[in-house]
């Protein structure tokens, strides 16, 4: 995949030709909800010229979020979900993070999602989506 790192935050990435419209989004240990603000307003503008994206989000050194982060990051990924076409996660082998990813998809009610090891699995996963 071509990487191209615009912007300030090398944590969001646009992974992408016009075909493909791939967002890399790797979540911190923590966070907060300016951060999500901000990162989820990123991922927004990265995605404003198409009608829709794929996004490949890295949970690899994330934490469970508390109740009060969860229900910031349904919010946040209401305004996204419409256009999202499909989401592919990775977790490494976090058993936590993999519970709380499940039951935080369940409630956005995504169109389309998955859940996976490793970045090479997510990545698969979005390239049979693109064909």
């Amino acid at each position: 995949m071509e990487d191209n790192r615009p912007g300030p935050n090398p944590d969001i990435v646009w992974l992408h030709n016009d075909q493909k419209r791939i967002i890399f989004y790797k979540e911190p240990p923590t966070t907060s909800k300016g951060q999500l603000d901000y990162n989820f307003q990123r991922i927004s503008k990265l995605a404003k010229n198409y009608q829709d994206f794929y996004l490949i989000l890295d949970l690899t050194n994330a934490k469970r979020p508390d109740p009060e982060i969860r229900q910031h990051i349904l919010e946040k990924f209401d305004l996204i979900k419409g256009k999202l076409a499909h989401m592919s996660i990775f977790t490494g082998k976090n058993f936590i993070v993999n519970m709380a990813a499940t039951f935080i998809l369940k409630k956005v009610q995504l169109k389309s999602y998955s859940i996976h090891k490793t970045q090479s699995e997510a990545e698969a996963a979005i390239e049979k989506f693109i064909r």
